[in-house]
């Protein structure tokens, strides 16, 4: 009974209505949360997460294969081989987790802001400009688009694409902060 009650009251009450006024931090609404939110569970579960995390990564370095300098442990492999490396397996599975936290704190300001400038930390030294991360989020973005099909709506892609420009604005002042600019200008 309360399977067709549910039904029938599910035409009379439409979905839940989320806020579309922008954090005037993140510029991330209620709505761009839920958006991405929603999108992340289909593609993060316990199983599918670390080849998901694969796929994404064997994406980034076809089109951007100047970025496996980062990674010299798989320049030269092939996608198969890449499939099979423990080592990539485990990167991809802890980027795809660090993505996860960026997730679980769309709505905290000072929390994301604080995971992203942990990364941009560990990452800038090691060579990685904003301009890679960009690229990484524009694979990011197809990747989620293809893994999705038509669950992957333009508020979603909206919303991630915010997610990874507020990523972007934060990566690069810590950025500054570590580097010279011309080193930041040469790359």
């Amino acid at each position: 009974m309360g399977g067709v009650f549910s039904y029938l009251l599910s035409w009379v009450a439409p979905g839940p209505v989320y806020d579309a006024t922008p954090d005037p931090i993140t510029g991330l609404s209620e709505r761009d949360c839920h958006a991405i939110l929603d999108t992340w569970a289909l593609v993060s579960d316990r199983k599918s997460i670390k080849q998901n995390g694969v796929e994404f990564f064997i994406a980034l370095f076809k089109a951007h294969p100047y970025l496996l300098a980062f990674f010299p442990a798989f320049k030269g492999l092939s996608d198969e081989e890449m499939r099979r490396s423990p080592g990539l397996r485990a990167h991809a599975t802890s980027v795809m987790y660090g993505i996860k936290s960026y997730v679980g704190t769309v709505d905290d300001a000072e929390t994301l802001a604080g995971l992203v400038t942990k990364t941009a930390t560990s990452h800038v030294p090691r060579g990685v400009t904003v301009k890679d991360v960009e690229n990484l989020a524009v694979v990011f973005l197809d990747f989620m688009k293809d893994a999705l099909g038509s669950q992957w709506t333009p508020e979603a892609a909206s919303a991630w694409k915010q997610l990874f420009a507020v990523h972007c604005v934060l990566y690069k002042k810590v950025q500054s902060e570590l580097k010279p600019p011309e080193l930041i200008n040469g790359k």
